[in-house]
């Protein structure tokens, strides 16, 4: 069976790492879905992310780190992915991420696995990375091995 784990990853964290290399360790293969959302302002381009989550994930041989800018479940078909899996962090995360799964299943066929965050990683997240870069504090601690940002002026 394989696996897909989306995210806009702008950018990867070490929480991202973890829940891709758990899925990574359950599943034959794992193809990891950059998103892109137009309506959405990312600090790094599609480009960028890809690369962050490539130079993170290089270990993992049984990942690929692909782009998505449409239907989730439509790309996890195409893939040959049998279930999404996605993290929850908390209850917030659960309760957002519950109506998606339902959506994908019903309009689409596909599961969604949803696997709890890693209690000492669940405070981590995309958006304090940004916030941390925007401050110019330091960021490496947040960031899985191999990957390095350059800060973005704002």
């Amino acid at each position: 069976m394989n696996a897909l784990c989306t995210g806009s990853f702008d950018p990867i964290t070490v929480g991202h790492f973890d829940l891709i290399k758990r899925t990574a360790a359950l599943f034959e293969g794992v193809v990891v879905a950059v998103t892109n959302n137009s309506e959405k302002k990312y600090m790094f381009s599609l480009e960028e992310r890809l690369g962050f989550a490539r130079s993170a994930l290089a270990p993992l041989s049984n990942v690929k780190v692909v782009a998505c800018d449409g239907w989730v479940a439509d790309l996890a078909e195409k893939e040959g992915c049998d279930v999404i899996v996605r993290s929850a962090r908390n209850g917030g995360d659960f309760d957002y991420e519950s109506p998606i799964a339902r959506l994908n299943l019903e309009k689409s066929g596909v599961e969604t696995l949803i696997l709890p965050a890693d209690p000492a990683l669940s405070w981590i997240s995309s958006t304090l990375v940004r916030e941390t870069i925007k401050y110019g504090k330091d960021y490496s601690a947040l960031l899985p091995e191999g990957v390095s940002l350059e800060k973005k002026e704002k």
